[in-house]
Formats: C-alpha cells, structure tokens, sequence
C-alpha cells in the first residue's frame, strides 16, 4: 500500500508543474512614433515535463490607442515544448508620448487526476491554465534638431549666441559639445541647452585660438534625452571661417555666487597675449549688476601674468552655469581695442529647509508608542526636487520600517509631511537631542543635505495624554513662529 501511494505522490507532483509560460518578449522596434507600427515577439511554453496543455488560445488587449486587441488560437502545446509568436500592434498618430502596456494573456486546459483515498479509485479532472505577461510599450515623438550661429565668422575668441530649433518632440536635459580640433567653448566643455520645445538660445565664447585659419565646418555634438527619458546623440556640423583677432584673456572664478543676494564674485583673470594696459570689463547681461561701480578696473597685465579681481554684484540668474556676456576695452600697442567675451558663472541657489514636528498622542512620556509626524518646509528661492527625510534619535526606537522616507518635490514655500511610528526608550524625564537629515536637489541640480539638530522633550509615564499637539522642541530651527507658519498661514502639499 505504501508503494502505492508513493506512485500517487509522484504523479501528482509531476502535474503541479504543468502550465504556461510566456518569456523572452521583444519589442521591435524599441520605441515607436505616434501613427507608426511595431511587433511584439515572444516565446510561449510548457515548462512541464509530464503533461500537455490543450486548446490553448492567447488574447492581446491594449487601449484602442495602441490597436493590439486581437485573440487567436494556438492549439496543443505539449510537455516542455513551446512557440514563438509575432503580434502587431500600430499607435494612433494623436498618441501622446509615453510607456503603454500591452497584456499578453495565454490559457488552456490540462488534465490533473484526484484520488480517492477511502475507494482507491482516481479520476480525472480538467484544469484550466493561464499565463498573463505585461509588455511596456514606448510611444515617443523623436526630436527634430537644427542649428544655428549668430555668426559663421570665428576670431580667436567670439562671443556667438546659439540657436537650436525643433521641429519634433521635446528634447531635454540638452547639451552641446564641440568635436572640432584647435577649437571649443571657453572654459566649459559643454553649452547646457535644458529642455528645447520649439527653440531655445545660449550665449558662449569659442575659442578658436588652437584653428588653423580658413573654411572649416563647425561640429556640434547634441546629447539628450526624448520624451520618455532614453537618451540620444547627434551631431550637426555648420560651416564657418576662422579668421583670428588680437586679444587673449581667461577669466576663472574662484567660487560660486548666490542668486539674488548682495555678493562678491571673485576671478582671476590671465593675459594670455602681448601686454595690454588699462584693462576695463562691463557686463552686458542684464541680470548682473555691479554694486557701487560702473566698470571693473582690471589695469595692466604683461604677457602670462594673473591678477585676481574682487567685483561686487548682485547676479538675479538661475542657479546652475549661466554664460554672461561681458564688454572690454584695453590699450596694445599704443592702440584702444574692444573686444567681447562670454564668462561661465557658477551660481549657487539660496536654497534653505525648514523643519516642524508634532506628536500623536502628545506629550511623548517613557517607554510609549506615539507617532511623530515631521514637516519639511521649502524656504529658499526655487522648487527642489527628490526631498528624502530621516528622523533619529539614541532616546527613541523607529518602529516605521524605513528611517528615510520620501517626499518628492516641493516648490517655493510649499511643504509636505511623513510619519514615523515610534517607541519611547525607558528614559528619565527630561530633554534629549535627535536630528533631522533632509536630501534634495536644488533648482542648479547639486545634491544639498541638511542636518537639522533637535530636542525632544519626554514626560514620565503617569502624565500621558490621549490628545494630539505639537512636541515640544528646544532647537534653534523651529520658534513659537513655526507653528502658525505651517498650520496657519499655508495649505500643506499632499505627501508624496
């Protein structure tokens, strides 16, 4: 009888394994235009070894849009066989760009024996399989790129505004490099363009000391990213003439300035030509001031020498690299030259968090459960992007799984909230430090945390309240003020 049953066994685990499997899909080609066409290939088997799946059909269902929904049949596949399968699919040409899905769902029948223990008799049932796939489909609308300069006749150093068209999808997160020997952007190595809908306009200097004088073509190349983040390169060529001038001056600047703030920009400016006297610069960009100055007195400089310049200003440009355009003048050889030159600024954002806490159920006593909600308030200038939050405390257990939780992007004087589910330790009453470490990016791109201090306050146990209000911190980021900023004055984001 033993063996018997054994037998059963067996043959019933061999049937466990029958089924379907739908793997090794490709889509052809990777992404598709609005109104064009693609192919899904895939692989459809029975990964069993013992039985055959019958009757089997398969049905393809997408939104109209992607005009995927079909059913055929397949027929009998049998025990570790399978087939490859093409469905086409073609998306309407109104289809915004995006990742669609495709479901791929594949069923059939299979025999599965039930036995009887009590009559020793088995019988046989039919099992219905089915094997659902999901196939991400991307639509995007390829960009269209042209490009142009304001002028197609190069000196050593020519301050050229750049001019990028499209007549296709959006292209972001653009940059322009240039490929050509002997010639490239001053003091950069690539011209940031950002998103380009329709058009979009950056000024440089290129420097084409290193050229040989005469027609040559321009080689641009183009990186970025479509419309569903893949990333693409090309490269435009324009034909220009390198005619080289006199004048040959660097400007490096030591650090970076603050949007919008009363500042100082500190360069070292290098003379990289014949000696020069009565050295002037004025910035033509509107969104640069100078403060208590109308130019710059840069004075002499001999052929090689550095001189550092110190300029008070207030530049109301956006955080990141920005190419400033600016005027000089300067005696060589006895003779007045002007000359124009375009001047890559690094500028910082003002970008500043602050940070609130409340309890539930307040106030927080030893050796209790309370959840701690923590808001975190954008004070600076501009949005910031990817804001991470995470609370700790040596006095406190996180009984929330993640220290660090994710809110997302805020924009300027918005804020938003998380909770954390916490254990009080088995503490003395009294005053105990924690922090806040909060992570985002500012509007230039940079990664900025920011550890703020805190302390928290813990009531003996016999004191413990049911209510909910604010946890009383004694740090210097949150005052009485903080209250009625969050609470009153604003309407709080929706947590991410």
């Amino acid at each position: 009888m033993e063996i018997k049953y054994a037998l059963v066994a067996l043959l019933l685990l061999g049937y466990a394994f029958a089924g379907l499997s739908i793997s090794g899909y490709t889509v052809n080609p990777e992404s598709v235009e609005p109104g064009g066409v693609g192919y899904i290939t895939f692989t459809l088997s029975n990964p069993s070894t013992t039985d055959t799946v019958s009757l089997v059909t398969v049905k393809v269902s997408s939104s109209d849009s992607l005009g995927a929904n079909r059913e055929f049949a397949v027929g009998d596949v049998e025990q570790g066989s399978g087939t490859v399968l093409t469905v086409p699919f073609q998306s309407s040409p109104t289809l915004a760009s995006g990742v669609y899905t495709i479901e791929i769902k594949a069923k059939g029948t299979t025999k599965t024996y039930i036995y009887n223990q009590v009559t020793g008799v088995s019988r046989i049932e039919n099992q219905q399989v089915e094997k659902i796939a999901t196939v991400p489909i991307k639509v995007v609308k390829k960009p269209i790129l042209s490009i142009s300069l304001s002028s197609e006749n190069l000196e050593d150093m020519t301050a050229e505004t750049i001019t990028i068209s499209n007549s296709g999808g959006k292209a972001m997160n653009l940059r322009a490099s240039i490929t050509n020997t002997g010639i490239g952007f001053l003091n950069q190595d690539n011209l940031y363009f950002g998103e380009v809908d329709a058009s979009a306009q950056k000024t440089a200097t290129l420097d084409a000391r290193g050229a040989v004088d005469g027609a040559t073509k321009l080689s641009l190349l183009l990186t970025y990213l479509d419309e569903v983040g893949d990333e693409h390169t090309e490269t435009k060529e324009i034909p220009i003439t390198v005619k080289k001038g006199e004048g040959d001056f660097r400007f490096s600047q030591q650090a970076p300035i603050v949007t919008g703030k009363d500042d100082t920009l500190t360069m070292v400016v290098t003379n990289m030509g014949d000696p020069v006297e009565n050295l002037q610069l004025t910035f033509s960009t509107s969104g640069v001031v100078l403060r208590g100055l109308n130019k710059v007195e840069i004075g002499s400089l001999a052929k090689g020498e550095s001189k550092t310049i110190i300029i008070p200003l207030v530049a109301n440009l956006p955080p990141g690299t920005n190419s400033v355009q600016a005027s000089l003048s300067w005696v060589e050889k006895g003779e007045n030259r002007e000359g124009t030159i375009t001047i890559p600024l690094s500028v910082k954002s003002d970008s500043e968090v602050g940070v609130f806490l409340e309890a539930n159920p307040t106030p927080l006593v030893a050796g209790g459960q309370h959840t701690l909600s923590v808001t975190v308030s954008n004070l600076g200038s501009y949005s910031i992007q990817g804001v991470t939050v995470e609370f700790a405390s040596d006095s406190l257990t996180l009984l929330t799984v993640q220290p660090e939780q994710y809110i997302g992007g805020l924009d300027k004087d918005d804020f938003s909230s998380v909770q954390y589910k916490v254990q009080v330790g088995n503490v003395q009453p009294g005053n105990y430090d924690a922090t806040v470490k909060v992570s985002y990016k500012d509007a230039s791109g940079a990664r900025i945390t920011e550890t703020k201090p805190v302390v928290i306050h813990v009531e003996p146990a016999a004191q413990s309240g049911d209510g909910t209000g604010m946890l009383l911190l004694l740090a210097a980021i949150v005052a009485g003020a903080g209250y009625w900023y969050f609470k009153m004055r604003k309407k709080p984001k929706a947590s991410q």
